[in-house]
């Protein structure tokens, strides 16, 4: 259930310390040895006072001399024990949100455009480093803790029970007063840092969009505008910072007070025992050095509160992404592509985009054979993209059937059916690398000489030859440094590298200028040659050597054919071709 820590995501958060027992384990022994050194100390410290308080006697000092090596070895042991378990636990931390930040990817990798949409990359990306570094503070932190805080109630608990059990009584019995005003101001904690999380990924989600945006900023002379909005998310996010900050003061000092406390009740009590004979001094200050074993595990606990609540509203953030099953589902037993088969078929599809809304595509029927080059073109919003991202399964026909190679795309596997398809779109994606790098991203494994043929083939070569560092030529962010034109011929030549049998072109060329046009239409026409094409097109221009044209309407495939065949029958193809002279 989204926003809750079920038992079922407890088991989860669990799961993640299964690869890491031997690890988990050293580190508890460590913390465990360590606590247990930190309870002998009073004890020693004690016979020690008693040794020259109430028994001196010619062989003290030799007593002493060993009672204090063994305070040195105790001091030796714990300081060892917390340098090995704060590394183990620090390690093991590091290694677990590794791998959850790992099993994170590929789950949004594996998420539909839809999700994309719905969730900013702004917040995707808080949940993948703020929230996990919280859960990493509680996956080391958590046990630890718990352990130390363990040892250390029982152990002295045991210890003075049987050195003194009404004065025991007395400073335990305030524990529970004090435990009681803690976790009420914990909760109050919770709600603020839950809060300060959201207002942190709204304020993510502002910063990412101004920076993505920012030719656009820049374009309308928007930064002033882009600032102010960056600014009030990010004074909401503050003020909410504040408001936790305040809490959390209110809580620690509060309960920094609880050590004094507990000494102040040893002491007076402790002075009426003496009084009445019920008790010695050595006792008394070995009383007093276990109320200051105690106050280091009140202090670890108050942390593990701290890091729990910060821990558990990022792991909830965590699981509610993780728990959203894509909407597209992998075949199980996908069946094997047949080789060479090119063909697309739709059998009466129907597809809206979320449950019970409009139909974008209904009742839509073709067949397009292997090695038929064939577009795509009807009204703006009609649903011709759409088409297109049916036959590489971005989504799911709500309705019909749609065959990719001979096979049902439902049957097939993601990589096979992504390896047939190639797809140029309109807007290209180029990566913050070289232009070497980008190109090799059709093929992760093609040679140099491979990219530079086709970089060739997308007419590219001769541009990237005429720059200073040639391919090894940085292009910025989403390619900033190159044009339009430039960055659909890399995203061509990516396509040559990869050599699909299936090739979707996006209104590739709509929004370059005549010249680059003309370029890049050139690199089309070469690789288009002998695959199966899909040309989705505004510009009927660009789809007039087509062997078929498809018209997309409101019901389907209003009607097919050539270029010539669809002027000559007067249908809405002549329509939109006289509107577009």
């Amino acid at each position: 259930m989204k926003g809750n820590f079920t038992r079922q995501r407890l088991q989860k958060f669990l799961s993640y310390y299964r690869p890491h027992r031997i690890i988990f384990a050293a580190d508890m022994f460590f913390t465990a040895l360590s606590a247990l050194a930190a309870l002998l100390f009073p004890l020693l410290s004690g016979y020690i006072t008693a040794a020259v308080l109430n028994d001196w006697n010619e062989g003290t000092p030799r007593r002493l001399f060993w009672a204090g090596a063994g305070l040195l070895g105790l001091v030796v042991v714990r300081c060892a024990s917390n340098v090995v378990y704060a590394y183990f636990g620090h390690a093991m931390g590091a290694k677990m949100e590794a791998a959850m930040r790992e099993e994170l990817f590929c789950h949004y990798e594996k998420q539909t455009f839809a999700f994309h949409a719905r969730n900013s990359v702004g917040k995707l990306m808080t949940v993948a480093s703020n929230d996990l570094n919280g859960m990493t503070e509680l996956f080391h932190h958590g046990p630890e803790d718990i352990m130390m805080t363990l040892i250390k109630f029982v152990g002295a608990f045991i210890i003075l029970i049987r050195i003194n059990v009404p004065l025991t009584l007395i400073v335990f019995a305030a524990l529970p007063i004090l435990a009681v005003s803690a976790v009420k101001t914990d909760k109050v904690m919770e709600r603020w840092l839950v809060k300060a999380k959201t207002d942190l990924a709204e304020m993510n989600e502002q910063l990412e969009d101004a920076l993505s945006g920012i030719r656009t900023v820049k374009a309308f002379g928007n930064e002033a505008y882009e600032a102010e909005a960056f600014f009030r998310k990010n004074r909401k996010y503050a003020k909410s910072r504040c408001f936790y900050y305040k809490v959390e003061a209110i809580f620690y000092e509060t309960v920094s007070c609880y050590p004094q406390f507990l000494t102040m009740l040893t002491v007076f009590f402790g002075a009426l025992f003496i009084g009445r004979g019920a008790l010695d001094i050595p006792v008394l200050i070995t009383f007093l050095l276990y109320v200051g074993t105690l106050a280091e595990p009140i202090s670890t606990m108050l942390n593990f509160m701290r890091l729990f609540e910060e821990g558990k509203a990022g792991f909830i953030r965590f699981m509610d992404v993780m728990e959203t099953a894509p909407a597209v589902q992998e075949s199980a037993h996908p069946a094997a592509p047949i080789p060479g088969n090119g063909e697309i078929v739709f059998e009466h599809v129907g597809f809206s985009y979320e449950e019970g809304s409009e139909k974008v595509l209904e009742d839509v029927s073709f067949r397009i054979r292997t090695g038929e080059s064939v577009a795509f073109v009807g009204a703006s919003g009609i649903g011709k993209t759409t088409v297109s991202m049916l036959m590489a399964r971005f989504y799911d026909a709500s309705e019909g059937r749609v065959l990719v190679g001979g096979r049902d795309v439902k049957e097939l596997s993601f990589a096979a059916l992504r390896e047939m398809i190639g797809i140029v779109q309109q807007e290209v994606y180029i990566f913050n690398g070289t232009i070497r790098e980008n190109i090799r991203y059709g093929n992760p494994a093609a040679s140099d000489q491979a990219v530079e043929e086709a970089a060739a083939l997308a007419n590219l070569h001769e541009f990237i030859q005429s720059l200073e560092q040639g391919y090894e030529t940085k292009v910025g962010t989403k390619g900033i440094t190159l044009s339009g034109g430039q960055r659909q011929r890399v995203s061509i030549a990516r396509l040559f590298l990869k050599n699909p049998r299936i090739l979707i072109l996006d209104e590739a060329t709509s929004a370059l200028d005549y010249e680059s046009e003309q370029i890049v239409q050139q690199s089309i026409e070469r690789l288009m040659k002998g695959r199966t094409a899909v040309t989705i097109a505004h510009r009927l221009s660009t789809v007039q050597n087509a062997d078929r044209i498809f018209v997309l309407g409101d019901k389907g495939i209003l009607e097919q054919g050539s270029h010539a065949e669809l002027l000559k029958k007067g249908g809405e193809y002549a329509k939109l071709y006289r509107i577009g002279q």
